[in-house]
């Protein structure tokens, strides 16, 4: 018996006697020098066995265990890793409409994210709606410029683009969006009960909407935060906004709005930019312009801080900047309510009411009263401002520290009341008996007064509008940092703004010499819908049309200047004489001259470029319905000539089943016949041909046999063939093999996806096995050595 502690003996013999079994020994020796150290090698051969075959058993288990628990923990981490890799959804939503942007919070439940893609615009049929808590609505990367994701409305019976204020949708969000209404070309709600606000939330807390740009709402306002049924809205967030053009200006015409906006026939004209009722909110860094009814309107809202907003009228006029004046519905409690340092700006048309404090100043009411709010530190400015701040009907308030730099201005309208006469516009104005234990500053002038928003604008060519206005968020990419937007401290004058245009300066100095001077009605062009038919059209139109309106407001705003310019004396000599343009300048009259020409060629442009749009539309539809005709027609020519086909073959084979089904392409052709029918066979390949073949004439078709047929191709009458019936057929065939194609890529999807997941296991089970056995290796060769 050969040595245990000799490796060479044992294999040369093995290795010269291949067909002979291995000795024990041999066996105990490789279980040895895998199990045992090397001191058991100098042990008898009789304890050897023994001991390692009770060593083996504990051995395997020991093994097994180790193994399956580290595979399980590495396939573990791989999984986690790599599945995540598979189905990762996009970072943005490319393609939506409000239904299955309103599946996805569906699914995702408490705190999902929608993220839109920037740049995109996204058509509204409907209305969005938060499901949950802590859901989001935003674009990606939350930008705050123009590569902000847009929702348009584009539902004729949609008011309401996005809604929250669900008793579960508690902290919901929307971020870094463009929402328009689009009132322009859908125009307004004209029933009462759907005349609701563009986003709409509340009932909860914690709600926030931040770096939106709000425009064109079809309803009352363009955002509402309700107070909820149990006046349980609290800490919402409104802030670093941009809010406008908001609403419509109201037209007395009979024709058209009528005496009270409220009750127009075509829907309520004006809109409120926020319309706010929830407690301890906050309303700040916001820039709204051009909001026709309030900008901010406070319904009670116990708590709630408005801070540092910046409100302008710049193209349309407004009624209010600010207003307090509801006692719905907190009872008229506005304790804890702050109005501090926000700019209230009539640039370049007249806002009536810049803070409005009371009821009487909304209404003929004298009784309800007020308690408890703040207002302070803010900033009432512009050449068109009728009242700064109006008060009534108060108790326990704080008006402090405002200042006015404002030219106060206005007449009076139809819609004022005859009892009592309110006075002219001034800069603080309040009834003193109305008012109990309240704080107001100097410089209020007691009067009776009632509805002080019954006054209308002045304008004429002797109040021309502000020429020179900022720039909007928007135009600069994105929302400033807003220093230029903080009003001066109390205690220390304002600072004048800056002309850049003497003629301005000409203007306000030679304002109260001009008298009798031509009125020019300030006359607003609002851009025209176009329906080409095509939505990408309508809209590059659209936006030719704005520029060019733009560019003749421009105009008109440069022929102001020029005429203000012009001495009082030559303009008394003009009235004198009962002239116009004797006075004026060559030059002027020149340069009025090529303003006039280019107004003229922009409008031939533009009707041009709305011909030639529907004639493209015109000519597209009509190249449309050709094609549908001549398609048409060539599937009804197909459809008879397999029906020929199908004849002549049954009047050649009477004995075959005539309910067989057979399809013929011209040049695979399959029959289950006999072997003994295949010389018919090859003389019906024949036929098919020759029918096939444009040399086909009225001679040619089967020559076996005197019975053959000939067959007319040009003839496609039968009276025999039923059309509708056969596309029945041939529609539901297409059906039938477009859904099992579908069905074919749906689990040849799902057999790939389990084919990479199995792929991925056994190759991690495969590296797992082999690292193993190689450090088993390398651990046995370090002991033997």
């Amino acid at each position: 018996m050969h040595s245990l502690t000799d490796p060479s003996t044992s294999t040369s013999t093995s290795s010269d006697n291949p067909s002979r079994c291995p000795s024990p020994s041999r066996r105990r020796r490789r279980r040895v020098s895998r199990t045992a150290p090397a001191y058991l090698s100098l042990s008898s051969s009789s304890s050897v066995p023994f001991s390692v075959s009770r060593q083996t058993p504990r051995f395997s288990t020991a093994y097994l265990s180790r193994l399956s628990s580290s595979s399980l923990l590495i396939l573990t981490c791989v999984l986690v890793i790599l599945l995540p890799l598979v189905s990762a959804a996009p970072p943005c939503v490319r393609f939506a409409d409000y239904d299955s942007i309103n599946q996805m919070f569906i699914d995702g439940g408490p705190g999902a994210k929608v993220f839109l893609c920037p740049n995109k615009l996204y058509r509204l049929s409907g209305s969005i709606v938060f499901t949950a808590a802590d859901q989001e609505l935003a674009t990606f990367g939350y930008p705050t410029g123009s590569e902000r994701a847009t929702l348009r409305v584009e539902g004729k019976q949609t008011a309401t683009a996005i809604q929250g204020d669900c008793r579960r949708c508690a902290r919901v969000g929307i971020k870094s969006l463009i929402i328009d209404g689009n009132r322009k070309k859908l125009g307004r709600m004209k029933n009462t009960d759907d005349s609701t606000g563009l986003i709409v939330l509340g009932g909860n807390e914690g709600q926030s909407i931040k770096n939106c740009w709000i425009k064109n709402p079809r309803g009352f306002t363009g955002i509402h935060i309700r107070e909820g049924d149990k006046l349980q809205c609290t800490g919402a967030r409104i802030d670093k906004n941009e809010i406008g053009p908001i609403g419509e200006e109201y037209d007395p015409d009979p024709t058209k709005d009528g005496d009270d906006p409220e009750l127009s026939p075509l829907g309520r004209p004006l809109a409120d930019g926020i319309s706010i009722a929830c407690k301890d909110s906050f309303v700040r860094d916001n820039i709204f312009y051009d909001n026709t009814d309030a900008s901010i309107v406070i319904y009670c809202s116990p708590g709630t801080l408005i801070l540092a907003n910046h409100i302008t009228a710049r193209t349309v006029s407004a009624m209010a900047g600010i207003l307090l004046v509801d006692s719905l519905p907190f009872q008229g409690d506005y304790s804890g309510v702050i109005v501090k340092q926000n700019i209230i700006d009539a640039a370049s048309r007249s806002i009536r009411v810049g803070i409005g404090i009371g009821a009487t100043v909304w209404s003929d009411d004298t009784e309800t009263i007020l308690k408890g709010g703040t207002v302070i530190n803010n900033g009432i400015k512009g050449k068109y401002m009728g009242f700064g701040i109006a008060a009534a009907g108060l108790e326990n308030w704080k008006i402090k520290g405002n200042w006015d730099e404002a030219v106060h201005q206005g007449k009076k309208s139809q819609r004022c009341f005859d009892d009592p006469i309110n006075p002219d516009p001034m800069p603080y104005l309040y009834n003193l008996e109305t008012i109990k234990d309240c704080e107001i500053q100097d410089g209020f002038q007691d009067h009776d007064f009632q509805y002080v928003v019954c006054i209308d604008g002045l304008y004429d060519s002797s109040n021309p509008p502000k020429h020179d206005l900022p720039p909007l968020p928007h135009d600069l990419g994105g929302l400033g940092s807003g220093n230029d937007l903080e009003p001066v401290p109390p205690g220390q004058n304002p600072p004048q703004q800056p002309t850049t245009n003497e003629a301005e300066e000409s203007d306000s100095e030679s304002d109260a010499d001009i008298e009798g001077g031509a009125s020019t009605p300030d006359t607003e062009t609002s851009p025209v819908g176009f329906s080409t038919g095509s939505e990408v059209m309508d809209d590059i139109l659209e936006h030719s049309q704005q520029r060019m309106l733009e560019a003749i407001d421009h105009l008109h705003r440069r022929v102001d200047i020029l005429a203000v310019n012009v001495k009082v004396d030559d303009k008394k000599k003009r009235k004198d004489k009962g002239t116009v343009g004797e006075t004026i300048d060559p030059a002027i009259s020149t340069h009025l001259e090529k303003l006039q020409r280019r107004v003229e060629h922009l409008e031939t442009s533009q009707k041009t470029l709305v011909e030639s749009a529907v004639a493209m539309r015109s000519s597209i539809q009509s190249w449309d319905q050709e094609m549908a005709t001549i398609g048409e027609w060539q599937y009804d020519i197909l459809l008879d000539v397999r029906h020929k086909l199908e004849l002549q073959l049954q009047h050649q084979h009477p004995d075959s089943d005539s309910d067989s089904d057979s399809d013929f392409d011209g040049r695979n052709t399959k029959y289950n016949e006999d072997d003994d029918d295949q010389d018919d066979l090859e003389s019906d390949y024949d036929m098919i041909e020759r029918i096939n073949s444009p040399r086909a004439g009225p001679g040619s078709g089967s020559g076996s046999g005197s019975g053959a047929r000939r067959i007319d191709i040009n003839d496609h009458s039968h009276p025999s063939i039923q059309r509708d019936e056969i596309r029945d057929l041939s529609n539901k065939k297409r059906l039938k093999d477009v859904s099992s194609s579908n069905g074919g890529e749906k689990n040849s999807a799902s057999r790939n996806w389990w084919f990479k997941l199995i792929l991925i296991q056994v190759s991690v089970m495969i590296s797992i096995w082999i690292s193993r056995n190689w450090w088993l290796k390398r651990k046995r060769h370090s002991k033997i050595l």
